[in-house]
């Protein structure tokens, strides 16, 4: 257990600079693939690697956007920018993400995500529900008269698994609705999220996908040469976890193959893609995220320095 807090800890360490930097390269202007990809060759220098693509989320995106191949898109003015990025140290997770506020209208609702996370974090112990977070945070949020995104929740990770099965909400879930053995159990990782709005409370998936995971074998025998080359890129350079079509590009494999082998793959349901995420009011989302690491006696945040 100790060398496994010791993975945890370098992953947390490299995650906290890491967005730490973001705050620097993140203005109104910007483009988002310089960003993302800045981002993700930070945590590389450190050598270790990225536990997914950098999202850059922006107003009501939640979640889930990251950069495709030669990406446009330029950080609005008077707009809200949510940073998440991961760090794998031999498959041992962290996943923080940070909100940058360029409209000084939705100030306070980056700050009630602060207050959300802290109280959330106070009733925070090893072997405690892990619905008492769910209590706090919404109390909190609907007290300064906002909402959490109730279908979007912390989790579990395990070693080359961001969801490792246990979901931490950020709503208070009915007592006959708690699986009594989803506890904070020590010797493991947890991400907190809370994700607050003054919309619907609720995001649904946009028919855009930029972020896939490899999750199953591929029959070979099946499938051209170009498919060949570059699942076994994917299958060798990211370990399960999800990567960005970005990375391959970057390897040298040419946009238009990438394209064709992404249609084959995903019929195939040999690679999965995770939809964006958008608030269903189209509201703004503010979002602070913190990995803590849970032992018998103590909880430690490894993504603040």
């Amino acid at each position: 257990m100790k060398q496994t807090y010791q993975y945890y800890k370098k992953s947390g360490n490299v995650l906290a600079k890491t967005l730490e930097y973001a705050e620097k390269l993140t203005k109104p202007g910007e483009k988002l693939i310089n960003i993302a990809e800045e981002l993700e060759k930070f945590i590389r220098k450190h050598s270790v690697k990225p536990a997914f693509p950098v999202n850059i989320s922006i107003n009501e995106i939640a979640a889930h956007y990251s950069p495709i191949i030669q990406d446009e898109t330029v950080i609005p003015d008077e707009s809200v920018v949510k940073v998440d990025a991961g760090v794998s140290v031999n498959g041992y997770l962290t996943d923080a993400a940070r909100t940058f506020i360029f409209d000084s209208k939705w100030k306070e609702m980056q700050e009630v995500a602060e207050i959300a996370f802290e109280k959330a974090l106070s009733v925070i112990e090893p072997n405690g529900s892990v619905f008492k977070v769910g209590e706090i945070v919404e109390k909190t949020l609907n007290e300064k008269g906002y909402k959490p995104i109730r279908n979007l929740s912390g989790h579990l990770m395990t070693q080359y698994s961001l969801h490792g099965g246990v979901s931490i909400p950020n709503y208070n879930v009915p007592k006959n609705a708690r699986d009594k053995s989803h506890k904070f159990i020590p010797g493991n990782a947890y991400a907190v999220e809370p994700f607050v709005t003054t919309g619907a409370g609720q995001v649904f998936d946009d028919d855009n996908m930029t972020i896939y995971r490899h999750y199953r074998n591929l029959e070979e025998h099946k499938i051209s040469d170009d498919s060949k080359a570059i699942y076994n890129y994917i299958e060798k350079n990211f370990n399960g976890l999800p990567f960005s079509w970005r990375w391959v590009y970057n390897a040298g494999f040419s946009s238009l193959k990438i394209k064709k082998v992404r249609n084959t793959l995903l019929q195939k349901q040999v690679i999965h893609g995770y939809p964006v995420l958008i608030e269903s009011k189209y509201a703004p989302v503010t979002q602070v995220e913190d990995t803590l690491y849970v032992e018998k006696e103590n909880i430690f945040v490894l993504t603040r320095k």
